[in-house]
């Protein structure tokens, strides 16, 4: 039988769990398909520890990104039939977490495993790439004479903003702790480095800049940390918050610097956009074209046995990969 990964209460705390579950039988416009490898994400964390936006409800499945081969359809399904290799993206539904050796996902948000692309890549693709998407492609129309800043870019959340930021044409200013990932960073793409233990990152943004600071910010830290850069930000700048790993849930930032500049902040969610018509499909359509190109690439860290998935989850909260960690299932073929 199928192993999943489940998330239950054990003796009053929440427990992730490996458990072996009857495969379900696709219902009309779903997709069933043998997972090969699983992208792990910090929002897995922060939805296991009641920490996450969407409401945690005991047992329950985890994951928001899989591949792997077509075993079953439903009803309606026309895009999709048996033996084909696809990549779930991941869109906030509970009901379709995809963590395990088996995964039913609506077909509207699937896509195919891209060609040439591993297992691990073809799992790591979706959520790096589409969390960036609607804020830099159709929120900022970031383009050419652009500059983001890109907090915690050596995530796998920041290195799949960084190459989608590169293919718009924008000018990326790559944040991290220190010096220690300076060189990886420039060597993934980053136009410039800022090392928060420099000092003032936004005297180094401005005089990186020219003084003309950055029109869009995609911050992954939040919290106190957005004073850092609050007096770097360009002329009605766009700061998407989407993280919290500062270590509050909460915003604190001088409103001064923003009202001089006419700025917005907005608490992004990639799951709200999702849910908009046509949403899936526009972003499927672009990043599906991109990785056709081998435009983006995702970067992957590390990849762990699905039985590991305690030292995967522990791995991700050193703060020391660069790049995507991935489970891989008992059902993947060798790379």
């Amino acid at each position: 039988m199928p192993k999943v990964l489940v998330c239950d209460l054990v003796e009053g705390k929440p427990q992730l769990l490996v458990r072996e579950m009857q495969p379900t039988e696709p219902a009309a416009g779903e997709v069933r398909y043998r997972v090969h490898a699983i992208g792990l994400n910090r929002a897995d964390i922060l939805y296991m520890q009641g920490g996450h936006y969407t409401h945690i409800r005991f047992p329950t499945r985890i994951g928001y990104e899989a591949c792997g081969i077509v075993d079953a359809v439903g009803p309606g399904v026309t895009q999709f039939k048996l033996g084909d290799r696809v990549s779930a993206m991941p869109f906030g539904d509970p009901k379709y977490c995809v963590g395990g050796e088996f995964a039913v996902t609506p077909a509207e948000f699937l896509a195919d495993w891209p060609i040439g692309y591993s297992a691990a890549e073809a799992a790591g693709t979706w959520m790096p790439y589409l969390t960036a998407y609607f804020p830099f492609r159709e929120i900022s129309q970031l383009g050419p004479g652009d500059v983001v800043l890109i907090t915690a870019a050596s995530s796998s959340a920041g290195l799949g903003a960084l190459q989608l930021a590169k293919l718009l044409g924008a000018t990326v200013v790559a944040n991290t702790r220190t010096n220690a990932k300076r060189e990886y960073l420039l060597a993934a793409g980053a136009d410039h480095v800022v090392a928060t233990s420099d000092g003032s990152v936004a005297e180094q943004i401005l005089k990186l800049t020219g003084n003309a600071g950055v029109r869009v910010v995609y911050d992954a830290v939040a919290g106190s940390f957005m004073n850092q850069y609050a007096d770097a930000i360009a002329e009605k700048a766009r700061i998407f918050v989407y993280g919290a790993m500062g270590g509050t849930s909460t915003i604190e930032c001088a409103i001064l610097p923003l009202i001089r500049k006419g700025a917005t902040i907005e608490l992004y969610s990639l799951i709200n956009y999702m849910r908009e018509p046509g949403a899936a499909a526009r972003s499927r359509e672009f990043i599906s074209e991109a990785l056709r190109r081998k435009a983006m690439r995702p970067i992957i860290d590390r990849v762990f046995a699905l039985e590991d998935v305690l030292d995967a989850y522990s791995y991700m909260n050193s703060g020391v990969q660069k790049g995507k960690i991935v489970l891989r299932t008992s059902l993947a073929e060798p790379n």
